[in-house]
């Protein structure tokens, strides 16, 4: 991890790069929160972009909100790295957006499994009604903007839960992509229908997330978004 040194601080900053590119995603976290930004005094905030893939797999579909326990991060090193990151982000004044499933046109599950489906025949892990959260990428960012604009007073040391609010399930995803006519000519995937123990999945309730930041997302759904595209 490159160490930022003696870089220029802002008021405002967001930190939106993905575990995968670090060794240690924790310290990289750190490292920009000392080098470059100003910190809660700032009057500015330090946002996060974290995973509500933190709360790990549902049992029987429950509803999770901002302050759900996530996911052991002993058992799943992939979600104690999260942890660990919204953990330093948290205690530096900083604050965590949990965000669901990222989609537009053509990235997404939805477009990995239509694809996937239509050139080899691959069929899609898991159950068809297992339960899945989606938010579109121009949401998240705006979402992100919200978290700025509210401020160090509302956000420092909070975690916020963001999603468009309209769960669905994986055959719900593809139901809704079929629509647009960009997968006119793929078909339905079929489904494995094994997710395994605690395959069900998990309903995001951000609705106090939403009156918090007083922000909404544009597409209020990803059947809406596809309908129309």
């Amino acid at each position: 991890m490159e160490d930022l040194g003696e870089s220029k601080k802002y008021k405002n900053v967001v930190f939106c790069a993905p575990p995968s590119g670090f060794d240690d995603y924790a310290g990289a976290v750190q490292n920009a929160i000392t080098n470059l930004w100003l910190g809660p005094e700032g009057g500015g905030a330090f946002v996060f972009t974290s995973s509500g893939g933190i709360y790990g797999k549902g049992d029987d579909g429950e509803t999770v909100t901002e302050s759900s326990p996530t996911a052991d991060p002993e058992a799943n090193p992939r979600i104690g790295r999260l942890v660990k990151a919204e953990q330093v982000c948290r205690e530096s004044g900083g604050c965590i957006l949990r965000l669901a499933g990222l989609y537009n046109l053509d990235r997404g599950a939805h477009n990995y499994w239509l694809v996937q489906y239509k050139t080899n025949q691959k069929e899609v892990m898991g159950s068809e009604d297992a339960i899945i959260n989606l938010l579109h990428y121009e949401d998240a960012a705006s979402a992100c903007l919200y978290a700025l604009k509210a401020g160090a007073y509302t956000v420092a040391g909070r975690t916020f839960l963001i999603s468009d609010g309209h769960p669905t399930t994986r055959k719900g995803i593809c139901d809704s992509a079929l629509k647009s006519k960009h997968y006119a000519d793929y078909e339905m995937p079929t489904f494995t229908g094994n997710d395994g123990p605690g395959g069900k999945g998990k309903i995001y309730d951000g609705t106090w997330s939403d009156e918090q930041l007083q922000w909404k997302p544009t597409y209020a759904s990803f059947d809406e978004y596809m309908s129309h595209h």
